[in-house]
């Protein structure tokens, strides 16, 4: 089922077995594309199953062409020729039997915009490998900063997660860079090659990190030798807080009526150097929050103006009022799975109807229609 947005009448061929070029499929998908998902299975054999392949395919139509013989080779080529744009997930020059890049499509179809998404750039030291959430997060860095601060815990290696943060920033990067070439093309009358190595989109989602934390140690870090970033409350749930500033410090101290802590807690070095003061001082604070239940202290933060919430679970982030009331969370009826909420469509234009969203996929036999004129 299409939706109706800004990228209405635009056809996009993804062919990608990794997830950012699922989430920039996605993301057109969103704004009304329609997009043809491609499966070759002998050749990408890293298919996603469950509800990965639910979200990050919604709204696209599914075709399995095997490109591993001549016969898929031309099919596949066949449809690039009806297309706007066409997303993978490696060089152009690296898909055995064939090229993607612009310079070998454009003569079919000089409109065409080409979208690789490697894992590195050409001339890298890993330019042959793929883009892996794994391998890319471990080269750009992203484990050594998990939490942020100013003193490494001592013991502490390395913080690993799921979240596809590279595969993500890369493809909100390339989502962008498509956008303004088919604004180029409206002007000029020709497409091009985009490359997003998902590698070097982490220098843009890394930001201010590369600066602040670039000589810091690896591990878990905090920004304050005596004051933590998340405490258990009276109910035994969690609090998040970053009162370690004196902007922050002063009024949660006036708060709860320790306003002679302020100038002990702000003698960083004191603090560093007496193991026994700090471990006295640690103790203080972790009582502290044993006084009231964490939402009450989220609420008490609030009035304070400093940064603290309640450390929800992922079922009471995705149920709460404000992400149903602003659709960042909805409810659709998916073939597979039936009943089932995922993340919505962030970016909304207001002049658009973008109807609501699905998750339907035609079946693997159905052949995307020809282009129409516009």
């Amino acid at each position: 089922m299409n939706r109706i947005g800004p990228l209405t009448g635009y056809r996009v061929i993804e062919f990608s077995s990794y997830p950012v070029g699922s989430i920039l499929g996605m993301l057109l998908s969103d704004q009304g594309a329609e997009v043809v998902r491609i499966d070759s299975p002998k050749d990408y054999p890293m298919r996603f199953e469950g509800h990965a392949i639910s979200i990050w395919n919604r709204g696209k139509q599914s075709l399995e062409i095997n490109v591993s013989d001549h016969q898929g080779q031309e099919e596949f080529i066949k449809h690039t020729a009806g297309a706007d744009v066409i997303i993978y997930d490696n060089h152009p020059d690296c898909y055995k039997g064939f090229n993607l890049s612009y310079n070998s499509l454009a003569k079919d179809n000089p409109g065409l915009v080409c979208v690789s998404l490697p894992g590195f750039p050409k001339g890298h030291i890993y330019e042959d490998l793929p883009p892996d959430e794994g391998i890319v997060a471990s080269a750009s860095g992203i484990y050594s900063f998990n939490p942020s601060g100013e003193f490494p815990v001592a013991g502490e290696g390395p913080s690993f997660h799921g979240l596809p943060y590279a595969s993500t920033f890369a493809a909100i990067t390339a989502s962008t860079a498509v956008v303004a070439a088919l604004y180029h093309r409206k002007k000029q009358g020709t497409g091009q090659q985009i490359t997003v190595p998902v590698h070097d989109a982490m220098y843009q989602g890394m930001g201010t990190a590369l600066v602040r934390h670039s000589k810091r140690s690896t591990g878990n870090q905090e920004g304050h030798p005596v004051i933590k970033r998340f405490y258990q409350c009276k109910d035994k749930r969690w609090i998040n807080v970053n009162i370690s500033f004196s902007r922050f410090l002063k009024p949660f101290l006036d708060n709860i009526g320790h306003t002679e802590w302020l100038e002990p807690l702000t003698d960083i070095n004191n603090l560093l150097s007496n193991e026994t003061d700090r471990n006295r001082w640690i103790n203080q604070f972790t009582k502290i929050w044993k006084n009231k239940p964490a939402l009450e202290w989220e609420n008490i933060m609030d009035e304070l103006g400093i940064p603290g919430t309640m450390c929800r679970t992922i079922d009471e982030w995705l149920d709460s009022e404000h992400s149903m009331a602003s659709g960042a969370t909805v409810t659709i009826e998916d073939p597979t799975f039936g009943k089932m909420k995922q993340a919505g469509k962030i970016v909304r234009l207001y002049n658009h109807d973008h109807g609501t969203l699905a998750s339907a996929r035609a079946s693997q036999t159905e052949k995307p229609q020809p282009e129409v004129n516009r």
